[in-house]
């Protein structure tokens, strides 16, 4: 017999998997905790699931199935596209469907890995953070039945008057930047570090509490940045999509948590206005001593303010 080794892994490689989707997706994920209670955490941008390195213990250990996948075009997970070409991953020469970057389209992959990959048969607590908000949104219109509770904040969401009144503001100036078609790409090719530390600077308190470099690898990849750049460029889809489903089906009826950075000051005063123009049932929470980046500036206090929510809202 040969002889035996043993092999140690990181606590976060032994958490983590892929799923290939039905969507054509490749579908990277965190996956910590056990039982029926599952939190389902997605990112902002230009983050990763990595994002919700230092809550997804601490979250677990309270009784929750923490999942946080790195959504369609971000971290590991594959950067669709809806032109020809082959993904070259494990599944072979497959024809697989192209995509886009709506948040409805997004939100399907998510439905997808709970489900029909991970086998969950019970609603989930969705809770997302920037451009997550807006996925975690789309995905609590498009599976009212597969959502108990929606987490949202540090997001302009599209199909509301408050992102109809943002998007052209100083502050989002990068939603107009974002949708012009190459010109992005061009000019932050190389310069993605300077890029992303311009906004982890300017939209924190404790910028340094930000994983810049692990990002900028992440964003370094191939395809990589124009996937983050169609994430904005799908906004006005998303917007008809969302006031589509407030139209035909009403606001949501489950407990909502708006969450916001106190240092954020943009955003703090938008979240309860955004938050009662998609849902009935509204708690606003606002994280002291930190800006935008919530769950890496004050990790403690994100999860305090789950655990709150989810006792009274649960």
């Amino acid at each position: 017999m040969g002889k035996e080794f043993a092999i140690v892994l990181s606590d976060h490689s032994k958490l983590t998997g892929s799923a290939y989707l039905g969507t054509g997706v490749r579908m990277h994920y965190v996956d910590c905790g056990q039982g029926e209670n599952t939190l389902v955490l997605l990112h902002g941008y230009p983050q990763t699931s990595w994002q919700w390195r230092h809550v997804v213990e601490p979250l677990a250990e309270a009784g929750y199935r923490v999942i946080a996948p790195d959504y369609r075009g971000a971290g590991n997970s594959s950067r669709p596209r809806s032109d020809f070409g082959s993904p070259a991953d494990l599944r072979g020469a497959v024809p697989l469907p192209g995509g886009g970057y709506t948040k409805w389209e997004m939100a399907e992959d998510i439905h997808l890995l709970l489900h029909e990959h991970l086998g969950l048969s019970e609603p989930a607590f969705v809770l997302g953070h920037d451009i997550g908000s807006m996925v975690a949104t789309a995905y609590a219109f498009r599976y009212r039945d597969s959502i108990r509770a929606l987490g949202y904040g540090e997001a302009s969401q599209p199909g509301t008057k408050v992102y109809e009144r943002m998007k052209g503001s100083p502050t989002e100036w990068h939603f107009l930047f974002h949708n012009v078609l190459d010109l992005p790409e061009m000019l932050v090719a190389g310069r993605e570090a300077l890029y992303f530390q311009y906004f982890y600077d300017r939209h924190a308190a404790r910028p340094t509490a930000v994983d810049t470099e692990t990002y900028v690898k992440a964003y370094q990849q191939a395809g990589a940045m124009r996937a983050g750049f169609d994430l904005y460029r799908a906004f006005e889809q998303d917007a008809d999509d969302i006031r589509m489903a407030l139209e035909r089906d009403g606001k949501l009826n489950i407990p909502c948590l708006g969450m916001y950075g106190e240092a954020s000051l943009a955003h703090a005063s938008s979240v309860e206005e955004m938050g009662y123009e998609i849902a009935n049932s509204v708690t606003i929470d606002g994280i002291p001593d930190s800006g935008h980046w919530i769950s890496e500036e004050n990790p403690q206090e994100l999860v305090k303010s789950v655990l709150r929510f989810d006792k009274k809202g649960g």
